[in-house]
């Protein structure tokens, strides 16, 4: 016999079941004679087979198997049903007009004539002058770009929350 032969746990469970070749039967049957501790071994796990074997064997329930594979169905339904596409074009289409606007507004602006050139001179006062805070394009056509996104969170939280209640519809 060869000096590098070891017999473990799972090949001893494989010659219990009947799993190896003839030549590996050989191997292990000289090996269990040399090694009586490993014969003991192969007894307890023979034994514990007929345990396996003589445990009796509960009959499903019925509708067992129908009840696991509609829970099956469901939750892969459920990733299937979450993957979808919303509707974002819905939102991308809302921002490009008022992007349009918001460049639309710009070019208005360029084209207005510049404060010097107008007909009407502007009376000088005294105290602070809000009208250049207030009459600032930076400041005015900020503020619009603000309501703008404002506007485009808003229609966004809207129409997240519409998806939600019809996934709930769908799914009670």
């Amino acid at each position: 016999m060869e000096n590098n032969f070891l017999l473990d746990d799972d090949l001893l469970w494989d010659y219990a079941d009947g799993f190896l070749t003839e030549a590996e039967k050989l191997r292990v049957d000289a090996y269990l004679r040399q090694y009586p501790e490993w014969q003991e071994r192969l007894e307890a796990i023979l034994a514990e087979k007929r345990a396996f074997h003589a445990t009796p064997l509960e009959k499903p329930k019925p509708g067992f198997s129908d009840r696991v594979m509609a829970a099956w169905a469901t939750e892969t339904h459920a990733n299937y049903v979450a993957n979808a596409k919303g509707k974002d074009w819905i939102i991308y289409l809302i921002s490009s007009v008022l992007g349009l606007f918001i460049c639309a507004a710009f070019i208005v602006a360029g084209m207005q004539a510049a404060p010097t050139n107008l007909p009407v001179e502007m009376p000088k006062m005294p105290t602070y002058d809000w009208s250049q805070i207030f009459g600032n394009q930076i400041l005015q056509y900020g503020l619009f770009f603000l309501l703008a996104l404002i506007t485009l969170k808003f229609v966004e939280k809207y129409l997240e929350q519409q998806r939600v209640l019809d996934k709930l519809k769908t799914q009670g």
